[in-house]
């Protein structure tokens, strides 16, 4: 399936230091009315160009069992959120903008968590 842009709908608590949660993800949302205790927001995602590469070339996308974004290919890990994995091992490490369109992505595919059968050999689960 080709990466195309993603429009997301995120919530804010307007607890200080709160961060944003992924809500819903779609071709066009409709934000909800206001919320007493929070912010709701509406952005469009793109993906990067080293995304787009790497789906060009066959690589597959995925999230840890604790959920960090990673980038597989041929059972090889390409690129992943986790400093851990990416440490001395020659894994690239993802930035912000590619870990927010990764998980709006794989949320949008129905894939909001790690799916074992789908790779096999995975590194350290610590990530």
């Amino acid at each position: 399936m080709p990466l195309l842009p993603i429009a997301v709908l995120t919530y804010t608590s307007a607890k200080p230091g709160a961060e944003s949660r992924l809500v819903h993800t779609g071709d066009t949302l409709a934000a909800p009315g206001p919320a007493p205790h929070g912010t709701y927001r509406i952005q469009r995602l793109e993906p990067s160009a080293q995304l787009l590469a790497w789906a060009r070339e066959g690589a597959q996308f995925d999230l840890s069992r604790t959920g960090a974004a990673r980038v597989w290919s041929g059972g090889a890990l390409l690129a992943s959120e986790c400093a851990l994995d990416c440490a001395g091992s020659g894994v690239a490490a993802l930035g912000e903008q590619d870990v927010a369109y990764l998980e709006a992505y794989l949320f949008s595919q129905g894939r909001p968590w790690s799916d074992s059968a789908l790779m096999e050999g995975e590194p350290s689960p610590s990530c």
